[in-house]
Formats: structure tokens, C-alpha cells, sequence
């Protein structure tokens, strides 16, 4: 019950389904350009050699509010992402989207273990 009431004070604009989505999409598309030839060809040096997009599985691990943080004074909203390699079922790194109460992107971090 108090996880529907602190979601329902601070999902006013976008839901957390609507930021998990987007989050989810933005990674898939970041995948498809660093595995392609449209580019983003520096990211691909930061995965193991060999690997392919099909060898990668994604994961939502959290979704995190912070009331109060270092970089932002205000509340803001943390979607986490797991990327693991499909065979091994190692965890490669994360993928995270940081947005404001509005569900406006604010930051974006990608950390490859």
C-alpha cells in the first residue's frame, strides 16, 4: 500500500511502465547503432570481442527514486537496466536512465563491467 502511495505522488506525469518502455527502446536502439555500421563503432571496443547483438540480453533490475540527490537537488527517477550475454548468463554492465518528476530525461549512463 505505501508503494502505491509514494508511486501514485511521484508518477504524476509518466507512469513507471512509460520510463521503463523508454529506457528498454533507447537501449535497444543504442545497441542496434553500435552493432551496426551506422556508427557508434567507439562503444563496440568497450564489449567482449566476438560478441553480437543476438548475444545479448536485457533485464530491468530497479527502478529507483531519489528525493534528494548530489546532482540534482530535486526528486528524480533511476531505471536501471541489466546487459547480459545470452549463453554465459554473465552480466556485462548496466544501462540506466535518470529523469525528473516531468519524466524528462536528465542523464544517461552506460557502464560496461
Amino acid at each position: 500500500m505505501e508503494n502505491e502511495a509514494i508511486e501514485s505522488l511521484v508518477f504524476t506525469k509518466k507512469s513507471k511502465d512509460d520510463l521503463i518502455d523508454e529506457t528498454i527502446i533507447c537501449l535497444q536502439g543504442l545497441l542496434y547503432e553500435t552493432f551496426s555500421n551506422k556508427g557508434k563503432q567507439n562503444l563496440l571496443n568497450i564489449f567482449p570481442e566476438n560478441t553480437h547483438p543476438d548475444d545479448l540480453r536485457i533485464k530491468l533490475d530497479n527502478v529507483v527514486i531519489y528525493v534528494e540527490s548530489l546532482k540534482t537537488p530535486s526528486l528524480s527517477i533511476e531505471v536501471i537496466l541489466d546487459i547480459f550475454q545470452t549463453q554465459t548468463n554473465f552480466e556485462l554492465g548496466t544501462y540506466s536512465h535518470i529523469f525528473n518528476q516531468e519524466g524528462n530525461l536528465i542523464d544517461e549512463l552506460l557502464v560496461i563491467n
